[in-house]
Protein backbone atom coordinates (compact mmCIF):
# COMPACT_ATOMS: atom_id res chain seq x y z
CA UNK A 1 0.00 0.00 0.00
CA UNK A 2 2.81 2.43 0.90
CA UNK A 3 4.60 1.66 -2.34
CA UNK A 4 1.44 2.23 -4.39
CA UNK A 5 0.86 5.62 -2.62
CA UNK A 6 4.40 6.75 -3.43
CA UNK A 7 3.81 5.94 -7.11
CA UNK A 8 0.50 7.88 -7.13
CA UNK A 9 2.13 10.97 -5.62
CA UNK A 10 4.83 10.90 -8.24
CA UNK A 11 2.27 10.70 -11.07
CA UNK A 12 0.32 13.67 -9.72
CA UNK A 13 3.47 15.79 -9.54
CA UNK A 14 4.36 14.86 -13.10
CA UNK A 15 0.87 15.67 -14.41
CA UNK A 16 0.79 18.95 -12.46
CA UNK A 17 4.17 19.90 -13.90
CA UNK A 18 2.80 19.43 -17.42
CA UNK A 19 -0.60 21.06 -16.84
CA UNK A 20 0.54 24.07 -14.79
CA UNK A 21 2.14 26.01 -17.68
CA UNK A 22 -0.97 25.42 -19.77
CA UNK A 23 -3.21 26.70 -16.99
CA UNK A 24 -1.03 29.75 -16.46
CA UNK A 25 -1.02 30.43 -20.20
CA UNK A 26 -4.81 30.22 -20.40
CA UNK A 27 -5.15 32.54 -17.42
CA UNK A 28 -2.69 34.99 -18.97
CA UNK A 29 -4.52 35.00 -22.28
CA UNK A 30 -7.76 35.44 -20.36
CA UNK A 31 -6.35 38.66 -18.94
CA UNK A 32 -5.46 39.83 -22.45
CA UNK A 33 -8.91 38.95 -23.81
CA UNK A 34 -10.58 40.76 -20.89
CA UNK A 35 -8.50 43.83 -21.73
CA UNK A 36 -9.50 43.57 -25.39
CA UNK A 37 -13.19 43.30 -24.47
CA UNK A 38 -12.90 46.26 -22.11
CA UNK A 39 -11.38 48.37 -24.87
CA UNK A 40 -14.06 47.30 -27.33
CA UNK A 41 -16.76 48.48 -24.92
CA UNK A 42 -14.98 51.83 -24.56
CA UNK A 43 -14.70 52.21 -28.34
CA UNK A 44 -18.38 51.33 -28.76
CA UNK A 45 -19.34 53.93 -26.18
CA UNK A 46 -17.26 56.53 -28.03
CA UNK A 47 -18.82 55.58 -31.38
CA UNK A 48 -22.32 55.92 -29.91
CA UNK A 49 -21.55 59.36 -28.46
CA UNK A 50 -19.87 60.54 -31.65
CA UNK A 51 -22.77 59.43 -33.86
CA UNK A 52 -25.33 61.15 -31.61
CA UNK A 53 -23.27 64.33 -31.54
CA UNK A 54 -22.86 64.32 -35.32
CA UNK A 55 -26.58 63.75 -35.83
CA UNK A 56 -27.34 66.81 -33.69
CA UNK A 57 -25.96 68.91 -36.56
CA UNK A 58 -28.32 67.48 -39.17
CA UNK A 59 -31.25 69.54 -40.38
CA UNK A 60 -33.32 66.88 -42.11
CA UNK A 61 -33.83 69.19 -45.09
CA UNK A 62 -33.69 67.29 -48.38
CA UNK A 63 -30.28 67.72 -50.02
CA UNK A 64 -28.62 69.17 -46.90
CA UNK A 65 -26.15 66.33 -46.28
CA UNK A 66 -23.18 67.99 -47.99
CA UNK A 67 -23.77 71.42 -46.47
CA UNK A 68 -23.66 70.08 -42.90
CA UNK A 69 -20.87 67.56 -43.45
CA UNK A 70 -18.12 69.77 -41.97
CA UNK A 71 -20.13 70.42 -38.82
CA UNK A 72 -20.95 66.71 -38.53
CA UNK A 73 -17.26 65.74 -38.85
CA UNK A 74 -16.21 68.30 -36.24
CA UNK A 75 -18.78 67.06 -33.72
CA UNK A 76 -17.96 63.41 -34.40
CA UNK A 77 -14.23 64.00 -33.90
CA UNK A 78 -14.75 66.19 -30.85
CA UNK A 79 -17.07 63.80 -29.02
CA UNK A 80 -14.87 60.84 -29.94
CA UNK A 81 -11.98 62.66 -28.28
CA UNK A 82 -14.02 63.47 -25.19
CA UNK A 83 -14.76 59.76 -24.87
CA UNK A 84 -11.13 58.65 -24.94
CA UNK A 85 -10.44 58.23 -28.65
CA UNK A 86 -7.06 59.80 -29.35
CA UNK A 87 -4.00 59.61 -31.54
CA UNK A 88 -0.78 60.15 -29.58
CA UNK A 89 1.39 59.79 -32.66
CA UNK A 90 -0.66 62.45 -34.52
CA UNK A 91 -0.96 60.08 -37.46
CA UNK A 92 -4.55 61.18 -37.82
CA UNK A 93 -4.48 64.91 -37.01
CA UNK A 94 -8.27 65.25 -37.02
CA UNK A 95 -8.26 63.53 -33.62
CA UNK A 96 -7.09 65.20 -30.46
CA UNK A 97 -3.70 64.12 -29.15
CA UNK A 98 -3.22 62.82 -25.64
CA UNK A 99 0.23 62.51 -24.09
CA UNK A 100 -1.00 60.17 -21.34
CA UNK A 101 -2.53 57.66 -23.75
CA UNK A 102 -1.23 54.15 -22.88
CA UNK A 103 1.69 53.03 -24.96
CA UNK A 104 0.90 50.65 -27.78
CA UNK A 105 -2.69 51.84 -28.17
CA UNK A 106 -3.70 53.64 -31.37
CA UNK A 107 -7.12 54.89 -32.45
CA UNK A 108 -8.59 55.74 -35.82
CA UNK A 109 -11.97 56.96 -36.98
CA UNK A 110 -12.36 54.66 -39.94
CA UNK A 111 -15.37 56.39 -41.45
CA UNK A 112 -17.93 59.11 -40.87
CA UNK A 113 -20.84 59.17 -43.30
CA UNK A 114 -23.99 61.22 -43.17
CA UNK A 115 -27.23 61.57 -45.08
CA UNK A 116 -29.91 64.22 -44.59
CA UNK A 117 -31.17 62.42 -41.48
CA UNK A 118 -28.52 59.88 -40.37
CA UNK A 119 -24.88 59.75 -39.26
CA UNK A 120 -22.78 56.58 -39.14
CA UNK A 121 -19.41 56.36 -37.39
CA UNK A 122 -16.80 53.59 -37.32
CA UNK A 123 -13.85 53.58 -34.91
CA UNK A 124 -10.92 51.17 -34.65
CA UNK A 125 -8.45 50.74 -31.79
CA UNK A 126 -5.22 48.74 -31.80
CA UNK A 127 -4.71 47.02 -28.44
CA UNK A 128 -1.34 45.43 -27.49
CA UNK A 129 -1.11 41.93 -26.08
CA UNK A 130 0.84 41.53 -22.87
CA UNK A 131 1.00 37.83 -22.09
CA UNK A 132 0.12 36.92 -25.67
CA UNK A 133 3.56 38.03 -26.79
CA UNK A 134 4.91 34.76 -25.36
CA UNK A 135 3.15 32.89 -28.18
CA UNK A 136 3.75 35.46 -30.90
CA UNK A 137 0.65 37.66 -30.48
CA UNK A 138 1.52 41.36 -30.57
CA UNK A 139 -1.62 43.44 -31.18
CA UNK A 140 -5.35 43.00 -31.66
CA UNK A 141 -7.78 45.32 -33.44
CA UNK A 142 -11.15 46.14 -31.89
CA UNK A 143 -13.75 48.01 -33.90
CA UNK A 144 -17.18 49.47 -33.27
CA UNK A 145 -19.74 51.32 -35.34
CA UNK A 146 -22.89 53.27 -34.56
CA UNK A 147 -25.65 54.99 -36.51
CA UNK A 148 -27.79 57.81 -35.15
CA UNK A 149 -30.82 59.39 -36.81
CA UNK A 150 -33.15 62.33 -36.32
CA UNK A 151 -36.64 60.87 -36.87
CA UNK A 152 -39.82 62.92 -37.24
CA UNK A 153 -41.68 63.56 -33.98
CA UNK A 154 -44.36 61.01 -33.22
CA UNK A 155 -45.15 62.14 -29.67
CA UNK A 156 -45.31 65.63 -28.18
CA UNK A 157 -45.05 65.13 -24.39
CA UNK A 158 -46.36 68.63 -23.59
CA UNK A 159 -46.55 72.18 -24.89
CA UNK A 160 -48.74 71.63 -27.98
CA UNK A 161 -50.06 74.98 -29.27
CA UNK A 162 -53.86 75.17 -29.75
CA UNK A 163 -53.98 75.60 -33.52
CA UNK A 164 -53.68 73.06 -36.33
CA UNK A 165 -52.33 72.99 -39.85
CA UNK A 166 -54.65 71.28 -42.35
CA UNK A 167 -53.33 68.63 -44.70
CA UNK A 168 -55.66 66.14 -46.31
CA UNK A 169 -54.57 62.52 -45.99
CA UNK A 170 -52.30 61.19 -47.36
CA UNK A 171 -50.02 64.01 -46.20
CA UNK A 172 -46.58 62.43 -46.39
CA UNK A 173 -44.09 65.29 -46.15
CA UNK A 174 -43.46 69.03 -45.90
CA UNK A 175 -44.18 69.59 -49.58
CA UNK A 176 -47.61 68.01 -49.20
CA UNK A 177 -48.29 70.29 -46.25
CA UNK A 178 -47.10 73.51 -47.88
CA UNK A 179 -48.75 72.81 -51.22
CA UNK A 180 -52.14 73.49 -49.67
CA UNK A 181 -51.18 76.56 -47.66
CA UNK A 182 -51.74 79.55 -49.89
CA UNK A 183 -50.32 82.29 -47.65
CA UNK A 184 -47.76 80.27 -45.73
CA UNK A 185 -44.58 79.78 -47.69
CA UNK A 186 -41.36 78.26 -46.43
CA UNK A 187 -39.46 79.89 -49.30
CA UNK A 188 -39.97 83.40 -47.96
CA UNK A 189 -40.83 82.39 -44.42
CA UNK A 190 -43.84 84.66 -43.96
CA UNK A 191 -47.56 84.22 -43.57
CA UNK A 192 -50.51 85.46 -41.57
CA UNK A 193 -53.01 83.24 -39.82
CA UNK A 194 -56.19 84.79 -38.46
CA UNK A 195 -57.28 82.60 -35.59
CA UNK A 196 -60.31 82.08 -33.46
CA UNK A 197 -63.12 82.80 -35.95
CA UNK A 198 -65.45 80.46 -37.81
CA UNK A 199 -63.96 78.97 -40.98
CA UNK A 200 -60.71 80.56 -39.91
CA UNK A 201 -58.41 78.31 -41.89
CA UNK A 202 -60.06 79.09 -45.21
CA UNK A 203 -57.62 81.95 -45.61
CA UNK A 204 -54.61 79.62 -45.70
CA UNK A 205 -56.09 76.58 -47.39
CA UNK A 206 -57.26 76.05 -50.93
CA UNK A 207 -60.86 75.40 -49.89
CA UNK A 208 -61.67 73.46 -53.04
CA UNK A 209 -59.11 70.85 -51.98
CA UNK A 210 -60.58 70.48 -48.52
CA UNK A 211 -64.39 70.59 -48.57
CA UNK A 212 -64.93 70.68 -44.83
CA UNK A 213 -67.22 72.94 -42.90
CA UNK A 214 -67.39 73.92 -39.26
CA UNK A 215 -65.50 75.82 -36.62
CA UNK A 216 -61.83 75.44 -37.48
CA UNK A 217 -60.54 77.91 -34.95
CA UNK A 218 -58.78 77.11 -31.71
CA UNK A 219 -58.18 73.47 -30.88
CA UNK A 220 -59.03 71.84 -27.59
CA UNK A 221 -55.64 70.63 -26.36
CA UNK A 222 -56.87 69.98 -22.86
CA UNK A 223 -57.95 73.48 -21.87
CA UNK A 224 -61.67 72.79 -22.24
CA UNK A 225 -64.24 75.54 -22.69
CA UNK A 226 -63.77 79.17 -21.74
CA UNK A 227 -61.31 81.96 -22.33
CA UNK A 228 -59.17 81.42 -19.23
CA UNK A 229 -58.14 77.94 -20.36
CA UNK A 230 -57.35 79.29 -23.81
CA UNK A 231 -55.14 81.96 -22.30
CA UNK A 232 -53.24 79.33 -20.33
CA UNK A 233 -52.40 77.16 -23.35
CA UNK A 234 -51.57 80.20 -25.48
CA UNK A 235 -49.00 81.10 -22.88
CA UNK A 236 -47.55 77.72 -21.96
CA UNK A 237 -48.95 75.16 -24.36
CA UNK A 238 -50.89 72.03 -23.54
CA UNK A 239 -49.99 69.98 -20.44
CA UNK A 240 -51.16 66.82 -22.21
CA UNK A 241 -49.28 64.28 -24.31
CA UNK A 242 -50.35 63.76 -27.93
CA UNK A 243 -49.25 61.19 -30.49
CA UNK A 244 -49.91 60.47 -34.15
CA UNK A 245 -52.58 58.03 -32.99
CA UNK A 246 -54.49 60.81 -31.19
CA UNK A 247 -57.33 63.01 -32.45
CA UNK A 248 -58.27 66.61 -31.66
CA UNK A 249 -61.49 68.60 -31.73
CA UNK A 250 -62.23 72.32 -32.03
CA UNK A 251 -62.48 74.28 -28.79
CA UNK A 252 -65.98 75.67 -28.35
CA UNK A 253 -67.10 78.63 -26.32
CA UNK A 254 -63.91 80.66 -26.68
CA UNK A 255 -65.15 83.38 -29.06
CA UNK A 256 -62.67 84.96 -31.41
CA UNK A 257 -59.79 84.87 -29.01
CA UNK A 258 -59.97 88.60 -28.31
CA UNK A 259 -60.84 88.11 -24.64
CA UNK A 260 -58.59 89.53 -21.96
CA UNK A 261 -57.30 86.10 -20.78
CA UNK A 262 -56.43 85.08 -24.36
CA UNK A 263 -54.70 88.37 -25.08
CA UNK A 264 -52.81 88.20 -21.80
CA UNK A 265 -51.67 84.61 -22.43
CA UNK A 266 -50.33 85.31 -25.90
CA UNK A 267 -48.74 88.60 -24.80
CA UNK A 268 -46.93 86.83 -21.98
CA UNK A 269 -45.54 84.25 -24.40
CA UNK A 270 -44.39 86.90 -26.87
CA UNK A 271 -42.72 88.91 -24.12
CA UNK A 272 -40.74 85.87 -22.99
CA UNK A 273 -39.80 85.21 -26.63
CA UNK A 274 -38.04 88.54 -26.86
CA UNK A 275 -36.18 87.95 -23.60
CA UNK A 276 -34.90 84.59 -24.93
CA UNK A 277 -33.77 86.00 -28.29
CA UNK A 278 -31.16 88.71 -27.58
CA UNK A 279 -30.02 88.82 -31.23
CA UNK A 280 -33.63 89.28 -32.43
CA UNK A 281 -33.11 86.59 -35.05
CA UNK A 282 -36.25 86.09 -37.12
CA UNK A 283 -36.67 82.71 -38.86
CA UNK A 284 -39.61 84.17 -40.79
CA UNK A 285 -37.54 86.96 -42.36
CA UNK A 286 -36.85 86.76 -46.08
CA UNK A 287 -33.69 84.79 -46.73
CA UNK A 288 -33.77 82.80 -43.51
CA UNK A 289 -36.12 80.19 -44.97
CA UNK A 290 -37.72 79.32 -41.67
CA UNK A 291 -34.45 77.95 -40.25
CA UNK A 292 -34.10 77.95 -36.45
CA UNK A 293 -30.60 77.69 -34.91
CA UNK A 294 -30.10 75.34 -31.98
CA UNK A 295 -29.57 78.33 -29.69
CA UNK A 296 -33.28 79.17 -30.08
CA UNK A 297 -34.65 75.68 -29.50
CA UNK A 298 -36.09 76.66 -26.13
CA UNK A 299 -37.50 79.98 -27.31
CA UNK A 300 -41.25 80.23 -26.48
CA UNK A 301 -41.96 81.60 -29.98
CA UNK A 302 -41.08 78.18 -31.40
CA UNK A 303 -44.28 76.18 -31.00
CA UNK A 304 -45.27 72.63 -31.89
CA UNK A 305 -48.39 72.39 -34.07
CA UNK A 306 -50.44 69.32 -34.99
CA UNK A 307 -51.00 68.57 -38.68
CA UNK A 308 -54.64 67.51 -39.01
CA UNK A 309 -56.92 66.00 -41.60
CA UNK A 310 -59.90 68.36 -41.49
CA UNK A 311 -61.74 66.72 -44.36
CA UNK A 312 -65.16 65.48 -43.31
CA UNK A 313 -65.14 67.76 -40.27
CA UNK A 314 -68.65 69.20 -40.02
CA UNK A 315 -69.64 71.37 -37.11
CA UNK A 316 -67.86 71.93 -33.84
CA UNK A 317 -68.10 68.37 -32.55
CA UNK A 318 -65.86 66.73 -35.13
CA UNK A 319 -62.75 64.74 -34.28
CA UNK A 320 -59.71 65.17 -36.50
CA UNK A 321 -56.86 62.61 -36.61
CA UNK A 322 -53.34 63.89 -36.03
CA UNK A 323 -51.16 63.04 -39.04
CA UNK A 324 -47.98 64.41 -37.51
CA UNK A 325 -46.38 67.48 -35.98
CA UNK A 326 -44.78 70.60 -37.42
CA UNK A 327 -43.28 73.65 -35.77
CA UNK A 328 -44.01 77.32 -36.33
CA UNK A 329 -42.35 80.56 -35.28
CA UNK A 330 -44.63 83.24 -33.82
CA UNK A 331 -43.78 86.78 -34.90
CA UNK A 332 -43.48 89.56 -32.34
CA UNK A 333 -46.21 91.65 -33.98
CA UNK A 334 -48.77 88.90 -33.40
CA UNK A 335 -51.95 89.50 -31.42
CA UNK A 336 -55.15 87.63 -30.73
CA UNK A 337 -57.30 90.34 -32.31
CA UNK A 338 -55.54 91.01 -35.59
CA UNK A 339 -54.17 87.53 -36.09
CA UNK A 340 -50.96 85.64 -35.54
CA UNK A 341 -48.06 86.17 -37.91
CA UNK A 342 -46.12 82.94 -38.17
CA UNK A 343 -44.10 80.75 -40.48
CA UNK A 344 -43.54 77.03 -40.77
CA UNK A 345 -39.97 76.33 -39.70
CA UNK A 346 -37.64 73.66 -41.02
CA UNK A 347 -34.17 72.34 -40.48
CA UNK A 348 -34.03 71.76 -36.74
CA UNK A 349 -34.37 69.00 -34.16
CA UNK A 350 -35.74 71.31 -31.49
CA UNK A 351 -39.09 69.68 -30.88
CA UNK A 352 -38.05 67.82 -27.73
CA UNK A 353 -40.43 65.13 -28.92
CA UNK A 354 -40.16 61.39 -29.04
CA UNK A 355 -39.23 60.33 -32.55
CA UNK A 356 -41.11 57.83 -34.66
CA UNK A 357 -39.80 56.04 -37.71
CA UNK A 358 -43.33 55.86 -39.10
CA UNK A 359 -44.22 59.54 -38.67
CA UNK A 360 -44.14 62.03 -41.55
CA UNK A 361 -41.46 64.70 -41.77
CA UNK A 362 -43.03 68.15 -41.84
CA UNK A 363 -39.79 70.07 -41.46
CA UNK A 364 -38.92 69.55 -37.80
CA UNK A 365 -37.36 66.49 -36.27
CA UNK A 366 -36.95 64.82 -32.89
CA UNK A 367 -33.62 64.73 -31.00
CA UNK A 368 -31.08 62.17 -32.29
CA UNK A 369 -31.50 58.51 -31.34
CA UNK A 370 -29.29 55.48 -31.91
CA UNK A 371 -30.75 53.11 -34.47
CA UNK A 372 -27.77 50.76 -34.86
Amino acid sequence: MNKRTRYSKGQIVAVFTIVLPVLLGVMALGVDFALIYFNWSMVQKAADAAALAGASQLTGVSGSASSVQTAVDNYVNGYACMNGISDPAATYPTLCTETSHPGGFADKIVFTTNTDTQVSVGIKRTVPYYFGKMIGLNTANVAAKATAAIPPPGTIPNGLFPIGLPCKSPCNNLNDLLSGLSSLSNSNGTGNISLGSKFVLNNIWNASSLPATGNWGWLDVGQGKGASGLGAVLQGGSPNTYTTSSSLSPATGVGKGNSAPAQSGLSSRLSSCAASNPTSYDPCAAGNGGAVPNSLCSNPCLVSIPVLDYSGCKGSSCSMPIEGFAQMWLEQDSSTTSGIDACVVTGNNCSGAEGSGSASNYGTLAPPVLIN
